[in-house]
């Protein structure tokens, strides 16, 4: 069975499944139904394994990037390919240099994500299929390539009507990610949440807040930006909401909340981490809800991808998107139990590969 027939399997067992709005919207929920829709068992290569090339290019605080990269490498793997993987750091930049390299390591198929867009990785794409060798986008769109991806405008909707709801359509908010320019996602979120509030009259939304970037310590920058925003608006009540699209932001910005005594003040988080779950788990953090990216669904199905890709397959050049997992504090426990579990099996996973 080729992969597009396992794709239409899979798809009807979704639409099987009916699930119900409630259960779509919650976040173990969201995660078991992409696991529905990604389901088509892995056919083990024959003859030459497929070597499947991929940039470990994520830092200290990108766990669902590794969480992505660990699924990939293990579907791979159990699919009967090779994993070759060059280690980098979370840049556009570094992630390309990745990629060229790795057009060198006698690869079938070659990964290309997270940062760099379409147009800035055109050229390395070129390259690959003038030598033969197929590409897949891993949370990002890519040449002429099949791809899977976050929903990002899902997300900064679902995000934006909760927090429209848990503020009664009322008040000044802020929000902040990492640097414009340097994550793309982030920017498309932040710029969906302010057209968001431009029609709720009662609401404002305050300048942007620039979060730097990943091989930064965003943590304390969280904080320091979060405490210049409360010492110019000292006034309670003057600040409803803050949202921040990434976690290590978040986290600084509770801790100056907590700094200043500002308990009114609600925080609402984009993508967890240990960190993040374990403090909103307490109950005492502040933060009242999270979305998140089930990246390790994303790498799976990026996997499957490679190794039909690798195997002659025609796949469509199709892009794919993982549904928006939802996390509410009562939740967190239970996430954040899951999350260490595959942090822990990610680790250990991609040691061996330079991860």
């Amino acid at each position: 069975m080729d992969f597009i027939a396992r794709k239409k399997l899979a798809e009807a067992a979704l639409s099987a499944a009916n699930l119900s709005r409630r259960q779509m919207l919650g976040g173990t929920a969201a995660a078991l139904a992409a696991t529905t829709l990604f389901a088509p068992s892995v056919i083990r290569a024959q003859g030459a394994p497929v070597r499947v090339g991929i940039g470990l290019n994520y830092g200290p605080f990108n766990q669902p990037w590794r969480r992505g990269c660990w699924k990939i490498a293990q579907t791979v793997t159990e699919g009967g390919g090779e994993v070759v993987a060059v280690r980098g750091e979370p840049s556009k930049q570094s992630e390309q240099d990745a990629a060229l390299a790795l057009l060198d390591r006698d690869i079938n198929v070659l990964v290309l994500g997270i940062y760099s867009l379409e147009s800035e990785t055109a050229f390395i794409v070129d390259e690959a299929h003038k030598r033969g060798i197929k590409t897949v986008g891993f949370c990002v769109n890519v040449k002429d390539s099949p791809a899977v991806l976050e929903d990002t405008w899902g997300a900064a909707i679902t995000m934006g009507h909760f927090i429209q709801n848990a503020l009664g359509r009322q008040g000044r908010i802020a929000q902040t990610a990492e640097s414009r320019g340097f994550y793309t996602p982030f920017d498309m979120q932040s710029d969906m949440l302010s057209l968001m509030t431009t029609f709720e009259p009662r609401m404002e939304m305050l300048p942007f807040i620039s979060g730097s970037v990943s091989s930064e310590d965003q943590i304390s920058k969280g904080r320091e930006n979060m405490l210049a925003l409360l010492q110019a608006n000292p006034e309670p009540g003057s600040i409803a909401a803050f949202m921040s699209w990434w976690w290590p932001l978040t986290i600084g910005a509770m801790q100056a909340v907590q700094q200043m005594g500002r308990s009114e003040v609600k925080l609402f988080n984009n993508f967890t981490s240990d960190q993040l779950l374990g403090e909103m788990a307490t109950g005492n953090s502040q933060i009242e809800f999270s979305t998140d990216v089930p990246y390790h669904i994303i790498g799976e199905e990026v996997g499957r991808i490679a190794l039909a890709l690798g195997r002659g397959e025609q796949v469509p050049n199709i892009s794919h998107r993982a549904p928006v997992q939802t996390i509410l504090p009562e939740e967190a426990a239970k996430v954040h139990d899951e999350i260490r579990a595959m942090d822990d099996a990610a680790i250990a996973f991609l040691k061996p590969f330079g991860g």
